[in-house]
């Protein structure tokens, strides 16, 4: 039990950064398909989505069948950057996957590449420090000095 103490915040640093490459690489993959084979079709914005941040739940139709998606507003188009829950606004969905749907059509697939890079690399860290919370290449989470250092 002693020795998972110095790897726990890393552990949790490991977690919650993972979860959002993951969230990402999701992104990534909806806004391929999106980008790939999207089809526009009319969306009714149901109510704001539990996450705020100007999210929206709406429902669509494809081939008879509803779906229902979450997205932030069409920002790209004035005339539809405004609607509330009750109004429609046009919703891209993919032909292949009729279930990835967005209000607005994706400008990249990878979204945020800088930004994904650095997470990589404190990711990186944070694993090696789970691996090894000794090696030189983990962070140092303790408030004590190594014997190694103090020799120095």
């Amino acid at each position: 039990m002693r020795s998972f103490v110095p790897r726990l915040p890393s552990l949790v640093i490991a977690i919650g950064l993972g979860y959002f490459l993951f969230l990402q690489a999701h992104s990534a993959w909806a806004n391929y398909w999106l980008r790939t084979d999207s089809q526009q079709a009319i969306a009714t914005l149901i109510k704001k989505h539990w996450s705020g941040h100007g999210r929206f739940v709406y429902r669509y139709v494809v081939n008879g069948r509803e779906y229902i998606g979450a997205s932030s507003r069409n920002w790209q188009d004035a005339r539809y950057s405004g609607v509330q829950p009750g109004d429609e606004s046009p919703v891209y969905f993919s032909v292949s996957h009729p279930s990835i749907s967005l209000l607005y059509k994706p400008q990249a697939v990878v979204e945020g590449l800088p930004v994904l890079i650095i997470v990589m690399f404190l990711e990186f860290f944070a694993v090696m420090a789970v691996i090894e919370p000794r090696s030189k290449w983990a962070f140092d989470f303790s408030d004590r000095m190594r014997t190694d250092d103090r020799i120095a």
